[in-house]
């Protein structure tokens, strides 16, 4: 029995060691992967993109000897201020300073993946409140509640050593806009209300929603989502992208677009457009873009969701969310009541 605990005590101590040291980078001899803040040196955007030495993107291939033992990996994920639109401008648990068109771990916390629910990635969406999700509406169009799921919190497909792990909730109605256009993209909005509300927390929070009357053009904005890496490409980024809008007028984008339609193409009141220096590519649609709140530029607003793009040439088209807010909370009010109502209902039944 005595020898047993011995053997116990030894792997136990085996086991500590490893959780410290992690896995050995590629073939480094006295290196292992640990998580970025565990190690004083540091590797940037071009070691990520050319491998990593083999860690995941959380990681970094640190000499044994220089690892930070005292320190916890357990980061604090504590409920967050009720307000909405904070980012993580540095991270979370890690920030790396010279990352391109790559969104720090965290930063945006209203990001959200919609998945089939055998983890097929659809599309992009935003969080707006703990239980509501927005999102394009064609991107629903072959689909019921449950067989999507909402994915809040993520960061790195390729990866589960994030510190603060992604959550995925259920989907327990679909509201998809009735005056959608498909020629047009009028209207291209659905709402995903969850089964149950998520917690907020720094690496999950909504996003605010901007004021019915307001305008946008002339912004410069931030645009993320995991979508192609450029229009000649098909396979979906694994770490969230991030790049820099600017609104552009209306009618500057109708005359850029129609020459693209057989017919002069209307930009529908519903929409708005933006323009950014590098090429968006595909894959983006229901994804947020995110301006700075005008009366605080540390917190941000839902100016559009990714409607179509005909090329990396002219604007992108968005969903612009304040000419639909009316819709938007008219639709949150009345499920909210009406979801109420059901479970009173269910519960006089149950008497």
């Amino acid at each position: 029995m005595r020898r047993l605990q011995e053997i116990l005590s030894i792997l136990c101590l085996l086991l500590a060691t490893y959780q410290v040291l992690g896995n050995n980078c590629l073939n480094f001899r006295g290196h292992s992967c640990v998580p970025r803040h565990r190690c004083p040196h540091y590797m940037g955007f071009t070691t990520l993109i050319q491998g990593n030495y083999g860690c995941p993107s959380t990681n970094i291939c640190c000499r044994n000897q220089n690892i930070y033992s005292y320190r916890s990996d357990v980061v604090s994920n504590e409920a967050v201020s009720p307000d909405c639109g904070w980012v993580n401008s540095r991270g979370v648990t890690f920030a790396i300073d010279d990352l391109v068109d790559l969104a720090q771990e965290a930063e945006f916390p209203w990001m959200v993946a919609l998945l089939e629910v055998n983890g097929k990635y659809v599309a992009g969406g935003a969080l707006i409140s703990s239980d509501l999700v927005i999102t394009a509406r064609h991107v629903t169009h072959n689909y019921n509640a449950n067989q999507l799921i909402v994915r809040a919190g993520e960061w790195d497909f390729e990866t589960k050593t994030e510190q603060l792990s992604h959550v995925d909730a259920r989907i327990r109605l679909i509201v998809r806009h009735p005056d959608y256009i498909e020629e047009t993209g009028a209207n291209n909005v659905a709402l995903l209300f969850l089964e149950t509300p998520l917690r907020l927390t720094r690496h999950i929070n909504p996003i605010c929603l901007p004021a019915e009357d307001w305008h946008f053009d002339n912004s410069r904005c931030i645009f993320s989502g995991w979508g192609h890496q450029s229009f000649s490409e098909y396979r979906y980024m694994n770490i969230l992208k991030k790049m820099e809008f600017q609104v552009v007028p209306g009618e500057m984008c109708q005359d850029q677009i129609w020459p693209n339609y057989s017919n002069r193409f209307q930009l529908d009141n519903s929409l708005m457009c933006a323009v950014g220096r590098r090429t968006l590519g595909g894959g983006m649609v229901g994804s947020p873009l995110a301006c700075r709140l005008q009366n605080d530029p540390q917190r941000y607003e839902l100016a559009g969701i990714f409607n179509f793009a005909f090329n990396s040439k002219i604007p992108v088209v968005y969903t612009n969310v304040a000419k639909l807010r009316s819709w938007i909370l008219l639709e949150a009010l009345t499920n909210i009541f009406s979801d109420r109502e059901q479970t009173q209902i269910n519960a006089r039944n149950n008497v």
